[in-house]
Protein backbone atom coordinates (compact mmCIF):
# COMPACT_ATOMS: atom_id res chain seq x y z
CA UNK A 1 0.00 0.00 0.00
CA UNK A 2 1.26 3.48 -0.86
CA UNK A 3 0.96 6.05 1.93
CA UNK A 4 1.53 9.78 1.40
CA UNK A 5 2.40 11.51 4.68
CA UNK A 6 2.18 15.30 4.64
CA UNK A 7 3.84 17.37 7.35
CA UNK A 8 1.93 20.66 7.33
CA UNK A 9 4.01 22.48 9.93
CA UNK A 10 5.18 25.87 8.73
CA UNK A 11 8.41 25.61 10.70
CA UNK A 12 11.51 25.24 8.54
CA UNK A 13 13.39 23.22 11.16
CA UNK A 14 12.29 20.63 13.67
CA UNK A 15 8.63 20.77 14.64
CA UNK A 16 6.34 18.98 17.07
CA UNK A 17 4.34 17.71 14.09
CA UNK A 18 7.53 16.25 12.65
CA UNK A 19 8.42 14.55 15.94
CA UNK A 20 4.99 12.89 16.09
CA UNK A 21 5.30 11.81 12.46
CA UNK A 22 8.68 10.23 13.18
CA UNK A 23 6.91 7.93 15.65
CA UNK A 24 4.22 7.14 13.09
CA UNK A 25 6.73 6.48 10.31
CA UNK A 26 8.42 3.85 12.46
CA UNK A 27 5.10 1.98 12.64
CA UNK A 28 4.34 1.88 8.90
CA UNK A 29 7.60 2.16 6.94
CA UNK A 30 8.40 -1.56 6.99
CA UNK A 31 4.97 -2.71 5.79
CA UNK A 32 4.06 -0.06 3.25
CA UNK A 33 5.54 2.18 0.59
CA UNK A 34 5.76 5.49 2.44
CA UNK A 35 6.42 8.88 0.89
CA UNK A 36 6.95 11.88 3.16
CA UNK A 37 6.19 15.41 1.99
CA UNK A 38 7.07 18.62 3.88
CA UNK A 39 4.67 21.38 2.88
CA UNK A 40 6.21 24.39 4.61
CA UNK A 41 5.05 27.83 3.51
CA UNK A 42 5.39 27.34 -0.23
CA UNK A 43 2.79 25.37 -2.25
CA UNK A 44 3.69 22.04 -3.79
CA UNK A 45 4.62 21.78 -7.44
CA UNK A 46 2.09 20.07 -9.73
CA UNK A 47 4.09 16.84 -9.92
CA UNK A 48 4.01 16.55 -6.10
CA UNK A 49 0.23 16.88 -6.04
CA UNK A 50 -0.04 14.17 -8.68
CA UNK A 51 2.28 11.92 -6.70
CA UNK A 52 0.22 12.42 -3.53
CA UNK A 53 -3.09 11.44 -5.15
CA UNK A 54 -1.55 8.43 -6.88
CA UNK A 55 -1.38 6.57 -3.57
CA UNK A 56 -3.91 4.68 -1.47
CA UNK A 57 -3.78 6.66 1.77
CA UNK A 58 -3.04 10.26 2.74
CA UNK A 59 -2.04 11.16 6.30
CA UNK A 60 -2.35 14.88 6.99
CA UNK A 61 -0.48 16.16 10.04
CA UNK A 62 -0.41 19.76 11.17
CA UNK A 63 -0.58 22.10 14.18
CA UNK A 64 -3.82 23.85 15.11
CA UNK A 65 -3.98 27.53 14.13
CA UNK A 66 -6.79 29.60 15.71
CA UNK A 67 -8.89 26.43 16.12
CA UNK A 68 -8.55 25.71 12.41
CA UNK A 69 -6.11 24.70 9.68
CA UNK A 70 -2.93 26.66 8.90
CA UNK A 71 -3.23 28.71 5.70
CA UNK A 72 -0.71 26.51 3.88
CA UNK A 73 -2.88 23.44 4.54
CA UNK A 74 -6.02 25.26 3.37
CA UNK A 75 -4.36 26.18 0.09
CA UNK A 76 -3.13 22.64 -0.39
CA UNK A 77 -6.47 20.92 0.17
CA UNK A 78 -8.15 23.32 -2.28
CA UNK A 79 -5.71 22.18 -4.97
CA UNK A 80 -6.12 18.53 -4.00
CA UNK A 81 -9.91 18.83 -4.17
CA UNK A 82 -9.67 20.01 -7.79
CA UNK A 83 -7.57 16.97 -8.68
CA UNK A 84 -9.83 14.54 -6.81
CA UNK A 85 -12.86 15.81 -8.70
CA UNK A 86 -11.07 15.19 -11.99
CA UNK A 87 -10.22 11.63 -11.01
CA UNK A 88 -12.95 8.98 -11.25
CA UNK A 89 -13.39 5.99 -8.91
CA UNK A 90 -11.24 7.59 -6.25
CA UNK A 91 -10.67 5.20 -3.33
CA UNK A 92 -8.16 7.23 -1.36
CA UNK A 93 -8.64 7.33 2.41
CA UNK A 94 -7.53 10.38 4.40
CA UNK A 95 -6.43 10.23 8.04
CA UNK A 96 -5.35 13.23 10.11
CA UNK A 97 -3.11 13.99 13.07
CA UNK A 98 -3.67 17.42 14.61
CA UNK A 99 -1.67 18.73 17.56
CA UNK A 100 -2.45 21.89 19.48
CA UNK A 101 -1.02 23.98 22.28
CA UNK A 102 -4.09 23.65 24.49
CA UNK A 103 -4.11 20.92 27.11
CA UNK A 104 -7.26 19.29 25.75
CA UNK A 105 -7.13 17.42 22.47
CA UNK A 106 -10.84 18.17 21.99
CA UNK A 107 -9.77 21.68 20.96
CA UNK A 108 -9.07 20.23 17.50
CA UNK A 109 -12.69 19.22 16.83
CA UNK A 110 -13.47 22.18 14.54
CA UNK A 111 -10.42 21.44 12.39
CA UNK A 112 -11.54 17.82 12.12
CA UNK A 113 -14.99 18.94 10.96
CA UNK A 114 -13.30 20.95 8.21
CA UNK A 115 -11.26 17.91 7.12
CA UNK A 116 -14.34 15.66 7.15
CA UNK A 117 -16.38 18.13 5.08
CA UNK A 118 -13.50 18.54 2.66
CA UNK A 119 -13.37 14.78 2.15
CA UNK A 120 -17.09 14.74 1.34
CA UNK A 121 -16.70 17.58 -1.17
CA UNK A 122 -13.69 15.87 -2.74
CA UNK A 123 -15.43 12.50 -3.07
CA UNK A 124 -12.91 10.67 -0.90
CA UNK A 125 -13.18 8.80 2.41
CA UNK A 126 -12.29 10.22 5.81
CA UNK A 127 -10.62 7.51 7.86
CA UNK A 128 -10.43 9.15 11.28
CA UNK A 129 -7.68 10.82 13.19
CA UNK A 130 -5.93 11.86 16.39
CA UNK A 131 -6.33 15.23 18.12
CA UNK A 132 -3.43 15.68 20.51
CA UNK A 133 -3.52 18.23 23.30
CA UNK A 134 -0.41 19.88 24.77
CA UNK A 135 1.37 19.16 21.50
CA UNK A 136 4.34 21.27 22.58
CA UNK A 137 5.29 18.44 24.94
CA UNK A 138 6.41 16.39 21.92
CA UNK A 139 9.56 18.49 21.69
CA UNK A 140 10.21 18.25 25.42
CA UNK A 141 10.07 14.44 25.56
CA UNK A 142 11.46 13.65 22.08
CA UNK A 143 14.42 11.73 23.52
CA UNK A 144 12.18 9.64 25.79
CA UNK A 145 10.49 6.46 24.48
CA UNK A 146 6.91 7.46 23.80
CA UNK A 147 5.51 4.53 25.81
CA UNK A 148 7.37 5.85 28.89
CA UNK A 149 6.41 9.50 28.45
CA UNK A 150 3.35 11.61 29.33
CA UNK A 151 2.28 11.07 25.70
CA UNK A 152 2.13 7.26 25.95
CA UNK A 153 -1.58 7.37 25.05
CA UNK A 154 -0.50 9.01 21.78
CA UNK A 155 1.75 6.02 21.13
CA UNK A 156 -1.20 3.65 21.46
CA UNK A 157 -3.36 5.84 19.23
CA UNK A 158 -0.66 5.92 16.52
CA UNK A 159 -0.46 2.13 16.63
CA UNK A 160 -4.23 1.90 16.19
CA UNK A 161 -4.08 4.26 13.22
CA UNK A 162 -1.33 2.17 11.63
CA UNK A 163 -3.44 -0.97 12.06
CA UNK A 164 -6.54 0.68 10.57
CA UNK A 165 -4.54 1.94 7.59
CA UNK A 166 -3.27 -1.58 6.90
CA UNK A 167 -6.87 -2.83 6.96
CA UNK A 168 -8.14 0.23 5.05
CA UNK A 169 -10.66 0.81 7.81
CA UNK A 170 -12.01 3.96 9.42
CA UNK A 171 -12.05 4.68 13.15
CA UNK A 172 -13.53 7.31 15.43
CA UNK A 173 -11.48 10.44 16.07
CA UNK A 174 -9.40 10.06 19.22
CA UNK A 175 -8.95 13.18 21.37
CA UNK A 176 -6.00 13.01 23.74
CA UNK A 177 -4.58 14.96 26.66
CA UNK A 178 -1.22 14.02 28.17
CA UNK A 179 -0.81 11.89 31.28
CA UNK A 180 0.54 14.90 33.12
CA UNK A 181 -1.12 17.16 35.73
CA UNK A 182 -2.78 20.13 34.07
CA UNK A 183 -1.49 22.61 36.66
CA UNK A 184 2.13 21.51 36.08
CA UNK A 185 1.65 21.76 32.32
CA UNK A 186 0.30 25.30 32.78
CA UNK A 187 3.34 26.26 34.88
CA UNK A 188 5.71 24.86 32.25
CA UNK A 189 3.86 26.60 29.41
CA UNK A 190 3.83 29.94 31.25
CA UNK A 191 7.55 29.66 31.97
CA UNK A 192 8.24 28.93 28.30
CA UNK A 193 6.35 31.99 27.06
CA UNK A 194 7.96 34.25 29.66
CA UNK A 195 11.40 33.04 28.61
CA UNK A 196 10.55 33.58 24.94
CA UNK A 197 9.22 37.05 25.66
CA UNK A 198 12.41 37.97 27.56
CA UNK A 199 14.55 36.81 24.63
CA UNK A 200 12.60 39.26 22.48
CA UNK A 201 13.08 42.17 24.83
CA UNK A 202 9.66 41.98 26.53
CA UNK A 203 8.72 41.89 30.19
CA UNK A 204 6.05 39.74 31.84
CA UNK A 205 3.67 42.66 32.15
CA UNK A 206 4.08 43.41 28.44
CA UNK A 207 2.41 40.08 27.67
CA UNK A 208 -0.77 41.08 29.53
CA UNK A 209 -1.24 44.50 27.96
CA UNK A 210 -4.52 45.01 26.14
CA UNK A 211 -4.34 46.41 22.63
Amino acid sequence: MKISIINGSQKTGESNTGIILDEFNNLVKNEHEVKNFKLGVKPFEEEIYNEIISGDVIVLAFPLYVDSLPSNILKMIIELEKLFKEKSNNEIIVYAIINNGFYEGKQTHIAFEIIKNWCVCSGIQFGGGIGQGAGEMAGVIKNTPIDKSPLNNLGRALKLMAEKITLRESFEIIYLSPYFPRFLWKIMATSFWHKLAKSNGLRKKDMTKKL
